[in-house]
């Protein structure tokens, strides 16, 4: 079996830490800016070369978080990228990008909805799309060979709550009905906005597994469980699995940004046409262990 030196990037957060220890055969070297390892920063790029880039470091927030932060989000997203395009040397390069790119195409999102879409209405999500842009001008350009990944909605029992808004809609719902017990429950606009949440053991092991497959090599996939799911029913399955004592489950509307997206389901024909790949983890199992 080929031994491969991988460089991971993003090393200390929850999904590129479940991506590591699948690839604990190969030769693999981590940066994080947790360790002081600042990628908007040249000089912390590797000079080495790889046979893998895996770059999964990114700001990530829930929708409170995209309108807080975007300055930094558009920056600093592109400017990693940037950096590790330009300066790192490898063979292949694996983007970890995010369904955000879909903000304004109609669902269920197939790969190529995203090759001529409007721009997508947060910086994250414009982040993520500039960044695959930028991915493939590297391969039309100097040939470099790559796979953009987009995980829909990756649901952790890892993450933990911040405030509302910040943390992804499921810790946040969890947290207001669980630990606060929160009566009226408090959601973003009418909470009928759908969504799929997909494993991160899932989504992890699928990135390590088919990263160094050859079929991958210059695709780009949908990676999720589709499972649609509303943002109420969301909460209705917290407490149907959580049974928090004495809770009666009502709702409150909180005014929400003009660019919330109302509908993101996959379609992930193309994973299971290539590899024969399905989500088998679904959205009750998984909201299970996070609430423990």
């Amino acid at each position: 079996m080929d031994r491969y030196k991988i460089l991971i990037t993003g090393s200390l957060g929850s999904l590129a830490s479940m991506i590591i220890p699948h690839l604990k055969k190969h030769t693999i070297l981590c940066r994080d800016i947790y360790n002081g390892q600042d990628l908007t920063n040249p000089n912390w790029i590797p000079t080495e070369e790889f046979d893998l880039i895996i770059h999964c470091a990114a700001l990530i927030y829930g929708v409170v978080g995209f309108h807080k932060c975007p300055a930094d989000i558009l920056a600093d997203n592109i400017l990693m990228t940037i950096n590790l395009l330009k300066y790192a040397k490898c063979k292949k390069f694996v983007y970890i990008s995010s369904s955000m790119v879909y903000e304004r195409c109609l669902a269920p999102h197939k790969e190529e909805d995203a090759d001529y879409p409007l721009s997508p209405f947060t910086d994250y999500g414009l982040s993520k799309y500039i960044c695959e842009r930028l991915v493939k001008a590297f391969h039309e350009q100097y040939g470099l060979t790559y796979t953009i990944w987009r995980p829909f909605n990756i649901i952790t029992p890892y993450e933990k709550p911040k405030e509302t808004g910040v943390s992804h809609a499921n810790v946040d719902l969890i947290e207001k009905i669980m630990v606060k017990k929160q009566m009226p429950l408090e959601i973003f606009g009418d909470g009928e906005q759908i969504r799929c949440y997909t494993s991160i053991y899932e989504t992890a092991e699928a990135i390590a597994k088919f990263s160094l497959d050859p079929r991958s090599d210059n695709q780009t996939f949908n990676l999720a469980n589709c499972e649609p799911i509303s943002m109420k029913e969301l909460a209705r399955l917290i407490v149907n699995i959580g049974k928090p004592k004495d809770y009666q489950l009502t709702f409150k509307s909180l005014p929400i940004y003009g660019d919330d997206v109302r509908a993101r389901i996959p379609d992930v024909s193309k994973m299971k046409e290539t590899f024969g790949w399905e989500a088998k983890i679904k959205i009750h199992q998984s909201l299970k262990e996070c609430i423990g």
